[in-house]
């Protein structure tokens, strides 16, 4: 319990930090927008017969965007049961921060913490920070790349063979969306964080159709690759999910 109260740290001092910047801003009149945006996504397969196996995901996005300023907070889990035995649980956030200082232009501060119960690591958590630029913004298609340096600690579980990792490390990510039509949009985002002692790179690739104006189907996959994991871990977990999604 103390090691994930020490990595969070850095997570509650990012959103304190946010909400302090975002909260020096002129009284909100009536006639202003909502201040927050964001969706909420959930999935559930049950399967029984020969086989008893559940498996249940969601996570929860929220925008806040004032002026040059936007704050992003994002949390996700898994859980996944076969046969009376846990065969997956995984727990991901992030805090991320950005600020416009030019019409295509941005500094970011991005905290990160994931706790995969069956990765061979109690948690990883990254602090990065850097600057990011828009290439593309039209009105169906967006393409953002980013570049920043920071720290990652990675710390393995009891009786895991190998060392704990605490290292610096330079992170590249890139965000594309594409407005398919009315009713259907595609986002692909990748990243990769290098360091000395490991490289960690992320993909997801988004399918959302809408059902109505607040309702949709999102078809989502993931993957994360590490490149050097404990014995008996494999480098690559994946994800392929169908989720209903609700925006706001």
């Amino acid at each position: 319990m103390k090691k994930v109260t020490m990595a969070l740290a850095p997570v509650m001092a990012v959103s304190l930090f946010a909400v302090g910047a975002i909260a020096n801003e002129a009284e909100v009149s009536s006639e202003e927008k909502k201040l927050w945006s964001g969706e909420i996504d959930v999935s559930y397969l049950n399967l029984s017969g020969n086989t008893e196996e559940t498996t249940s995901s969601g996570s929860v996005h929220l925008v806040r965007t004032r002026d040059q300023w936007e704050y992003i907070i994002h949390g996700d889990g898994l859980s996944s049961k076969k046969d009376d035995d846990r065969t997956a649980e995984k727990y991901y956030a992030y805090n991320k921060l950005t600020y416009n200082f030019s019409e295509k232009s941005y500094y970011f501060g991005l905290v990160t913490y994931t706790d995969d119960h069956f990765s061979g690591y109690d948690y990883q958590a990254a602090v990065t920070a850097g600057l990011g630029r828009n290439l593309l913004s039209t009105d169906d298609m967006t393409w953002d790349v980013e570049a920043g340096i920071g720290y990652r600690e990675s710390i393995l579980d009891d009786g895991v063979a190998g060392d704990d990792e605490s290292e610096t490390i330079a992170r590249l990510a890139t965000t594309y969306t594409w407005k398919v039509s009315d009713s259907s949009d595609f986002s692909q985002y990748l990243a990769t964080e290098v360091g000395e002692e490991n490289t960690i790179s992320y993909s997801e690739t988004a399918l959302k159709v809408k059902v109505n104006s607040s309702l949709a189907i999102k078809l989502s996959y993931k993957v994360k690759y590490t490149e050097e994991v404990p014995i008996t871990t494999k480098h690559a977990d994946t994800e392929t999910l169908v989720a209903l999604s609700y925006s706001f």
